[in-house]
């Protein structure tokens, strides 16, 4: 498409509050651009980049162009004036002497950052129908790029290296995030403009990871936030003083006993097999399909010379979150899958004569626990020269009831706003149509949270990227787990219903449902095509505003109607409907009480449902398709479920 040019506008530079190279050989563009990359349609976008301190910089597009001057610290930003969609532009950078980099096929269209954790960082490759959906895969108007995993304890402007803009192909689609790029599948022919795609996920990572640190502070986590500010500047400090809130934790949940990283007495301790390996591989039935925490200890002897020259402690490849010890003092925790462990050593951490490493290891899923090898652990002196500690580890297991240890505020996918410092605040200036956000898996054994933490991450993206309008399309978790015979409370429930009401609280936001594409024993449910297509119907509806509904039956009241509880729809679809029966399931009649729900008959009555409440002289609340994997079946003609919902009976 033959785009009408318009002029740049001109600027002075505006430069960022880290620091860029003192010195380099040409100017540069940020990593985020690269050959066929998306620009925003019709908003001012921000060009940036870095060159040598106060070199003049040249920008050009297309048949424009533009003139800045570098920052003392080599920086340089400037905006381009709205731009209708369509391409393919060149972009060039240059200075003065004529170094130059250039961009080739840069389009304008519709640019959405896809993030959360593995659902929706899930790549076509790993979904469903993989090899027939690569294979037809021809869109040159999509185009995605992977920001590669990262945390920072503190805000950081440069993208991890190695992404790169890739076109929807054969060639390339197999990576793509499947929920990412079917939705660009389904909404491109409604929009005939290209879509930019930015897939930011990590798998497992919580809610918390991906929020500013102020914001965070706004929502009652100030001692954790001061607490990762400590650690940017005393990392030794910080270290301590969460070993300290550990110990704690753990009294605070077992005070009959000394913690195991003090106690000197070790009957109930046994030898860690050998080789170190995978704890579900050792021949222990307990600990086969064990995901939790275990205890690990190793004692040795140190002359006096040999504890004034300890400085690293090596202790081989962990998984999954590691809490260690010293001779009682709290050294570090650390979060790695299967990653190696290298801590440096307090100079007064080591003594003369028997020393003491004690770790707790905290695995939530799949390997857990010291991997070895054996030969990698060790301490490891001034000299370079290394004592062995590979063998003599013993082993506990921690007591029911241990739960989930707290995690550092600067680890990764468990801490406080380290993956969003490295993968979003580098992505800022760049300009969005829009956010999906597919994430709450590894929030739903504390979900009550929820809902602030979402609305939170909301606003403050918004803020981040300057944008008070940013639309936010958000995934409800589907159903996972196994079916019920009763009514139950359900973390999971629990989640989707934080998701549900952050939704109501914000007009600018939409919710996919998906309680009916979930998988009862996979967590990666793998047919991404559904997400992709409801995303694509919420975004036609909510950010396009097209004529079609946005996610199917919508509840809107509860209200006593004689012996019946009246449940009010909007957002229907053509009417309601029931699947494999003539009448709605899944609906509950709740007291006050937790657990005082119980199932009802229910009937569908024109844009609602009555529900039998005639032996109930008090109802609450109306819960339906409760549960972790809930059975639904109430649907509208367009085949869109009524998602899971509590709501109070007035």
């Amino acid at each position: 498409m033959i785009m009408k040019r318009r002029r740049l506008a001109i600027c002075a530079a505006i430069c960022f509050s880290a620091s860029a190279p003192s010195a380099i050989a040409k100017p540069e563009l940020h990593s985020i651009f690269t050959d066929h990359a998306v620009l925003q349609r019709d908003q001012t976008i921000t060009l940036w980049g870095t060159a040598a301190p106060s070199e003049n910089v040249i920008v050009t597009l297309g048949e424009n162009s533009v003139r800045t001057t570098a920052d003392a610290k080599g920086a340089w930003r400037v905006p381009l004036s709205p731009m209708k969609a369509g391409g393919p532009y060149k972009l060039i950078v240059s200075n003065d002497a004529g170094a130059t980099q250039q961009l080739n096929d840069i389009q304008f269209g519709d640019v959405f950052l896809c993030s959360g954790q593995s659902n929706m960082e899930m790549q076509i490759k790993a979904s469903m129908n993989a090899e027939a959906e690569i294979r037809r895969t021809d869109h040159p108007e999509i185009r995605l790029y992977t920001v590669a995993r990262a945390s920072s304890p503190t805000p950081v402007i440069d993208l991890p290296q190695g992404g790169s803009w890739k076109v929807a192909n054969p060639e390339n689609a197999g990576d793509f995030s499947a929920a990412c790029y079917y939705f660009a599948r389904d909404l491109q022919p409604h929009v005939g403009v290209p879509i930019g795609l930015i897939s930011a996920s990590w798998g497992g990572s919580a809610i918390e990871s991906w929020i500013g640190a102020d914001g965070l502070a706004k929502i009652g986590k100030e001692a954790e936030v001061a607490m990762l500010r400590t650690y940017t500047k005393d990392e030794k400090l910080a270290q301590a003083s969460f070993g300290k809130s550990w110990e704690t934790w753990w009294k605070g949940s077992f005070p009959q006993e000394a913690g195991p990283w003090a106690a000197k007495d070790k009957s109930g301790w046994a030898a860690v097999p050998l080789p170190m390996r995978d704890w579900k591989k050792w021949d222990d039935s307990d600990l086969a399909q064990h995901n939790g925490m275990l205890w690990y200890r190793k004692s040795f002897t140190l002359t006096p010379d040999q504890a004034k020259s300890g400085t690293m402690l090596h202790l081989g490849k962990i998984d999954e979150i590691d809490m260690t010890w010293v001779n009682g003092k709290p050294l570090a925790q650390s979060f790695g899958w299967g990653t190696n462990r290298d801590y440096a050593l307090p100079a007064d951490m080591l003594k003369a004569g028997q020393n003491e490493i004690v770790t707790n290891i905290y695995s939530g899923w799949d390997m857990g626990g010291m991997l070895g090898p054996a030969e990698d652990i060790s301490l490891q002196l001034k000299d370079g020269s290394k004592i062995g500690l590979g063998d003599g580890w013993l082993f506990r297991k921690a007591p029911k009831g241990a739960g989930d240890p707290p995690r550092a505020p600067w680890l990764a996918i468990g801490g406080l706003t380290t993956i969003g410092n490295a993968m979003i605040d580098p992505l800022t200036p760049y300009r969005l149509r829009g956010v999906l956000w597919y994430q709450g898996e590894s929030n739903a054994g504390n979900a009550k949270p929820y809902r602030v933490l979402l609305t939170t991450l909301m606003a403050d993206w918004r803020a981040k990227f300057q944008n008070a309008q940013l639309p936010f399309l958000i995934v409800q978790l589907p159903n996972f787990g196994q079916a019920v015979s009763t009514p139950v409370n359900s973390g999971w429930s629990d989640l989707r219903e934080a998701q549900r009401l952050a939704v109501l609280d914000d007009k600018l936001s939409g919710l996919a449902v998906i309680i009916d594409a979930g998988e009862n024993d996979d967590i990666h449910p793998p047919n991404k095509q559904i997400v992709g297509q409801r995303l694509a119907r919420l975004a036609r509806h909510q950010i396009y505003k097209q004529a079609v509904t946005a996610n199917g039956p919508v509840p809107t009241s509860a209200v006593r109607r004689g012996g019946d509880i009246f449940v009010r729809f909007e957002g229907i679809d053509g009417q309601l409907v029931t699947r494999s029966s003539l009448n709605p399931i899944a609906f509950e009649i709740c007291g006050a009480g937790a657990d005082s729900c119980r199932f009802a008959n229910a009937t569908v009555q024109g844009d609602g449902v009555a529900i039998d409440a005639r032996d109930s002289s008090t109802v609450d609340r109306i819960r339906y398709c409760w549960g972790d994997a809930p059975v639904c079946n109430l649907y509208d003609s367009a085949g869109l479920p009524a998602g899971p919902f509590e709501i109070g009976v007035r």
